[in-house]
């Protein structure tokens, strides 16, 4: 049986993760121990799973794939966002997913977690510093991109439902996408969109594994993170003691 399985809902979910999980004693990060069953070893190319409804599919359908690996696995993350088109209230969604994951697919409550993104996934990774500019190719310097950045707004881009680039203008309603004074973008995701097409960055997964590969998330704050940081600790305890 190996350690642990996650189910996501997104591609870029997993890349980020993988990219973060990917790196060498990725646990010491965390404050937990290795993520190990036995011989067995976690593998973020393999044990990092992507429903392919996306959220909706999670919410609906976990059971699907977590019965198929009940016996293969011994413990389960199940990750996805809080918000999305037609989605019910957060209770609700952790509900239905405990009540599928414990009687359809047969999981014991002990052995998997259900973890909510508030807001969204795209906050995890947002600091200043180089590697951020690196990963989207950004021609200039970190201080310019983060100068670029008090300059534009971001609008969303007619009939497409994109984020791009506009010139800031707060007495207009234009603020900028990313103000000095603030220690996240409002808008992550959005933001995400806009740089991605203004660099010709490519993938967005591949953005996102680049920077989680890098970055450092020890002094994350963000709740789903900080779930996903304690549940590990619980799960697998660091050698030698308490973190």
């Amino acid at each position: 049986m190996k350690p642990l399985l996650f189910l996501l809902a997104d591609s870029e979910c997993a890349s980020t993760l993988r990219g973060f999980f990917g790196r060498d004693k990725f646990h010491k990060s965390l404050g937990c121990g290795p993520i190990k069953l036995d011989d067995a070893s976690f593998n973020p190319e393999k044990d990092i799973r992507v429903h392919d409804r996306r959220d909706p599919g999670v919410w609906k359908d976990s059971q699907t794939i977590l019965f198929a690996e009940r016996q293969n696995y011994e413990k389960c993350l199940v990750i996805l966002d809080e918000a999305w088109e037609g989605a019910p209230t957060p209770d609700k969604i952790i509900e239905d997913i405990e009540g599928l994951v414990v009687n359809e697919a047969r999981w014991t409550r002990g052995r998997f977690e259900v973890i909510l993104i508030r807001p969204e996934l795209e906050a995890w990774i947002w600091q200043r510093n180089t590697h951020i500019v690196e990963a989207f190719g950004f021609n200039g310097t970190d201080k310019e991109l983060w100068a670029m950045l008090e300059q534009k707004s971001l609008t969303l881009e007619p009939g497409k439902k994109k984020y791009r680039f506009a010139p800031a203008n707060t007495l207009a309603g234009f603020p900028p996408a990313w103000p000095k004074s603030e220690p996240k973008p409002k808008n992550p995701k959005g933001l995400v969109e806009a740089l991605t097409h203004e660099c010709r960055s490519g993938p967005v997964s591949g953005v996102f594994n680049e920077i989680s590969s890098t970055i450092s998330l020890r002094g994350c704050v963000d709740p789903a993170f900080k779930r996903l940081r304690d549940t590990l600790r619980t799960w697998f305890p660091p050698e030698g003691g308490a973190a």
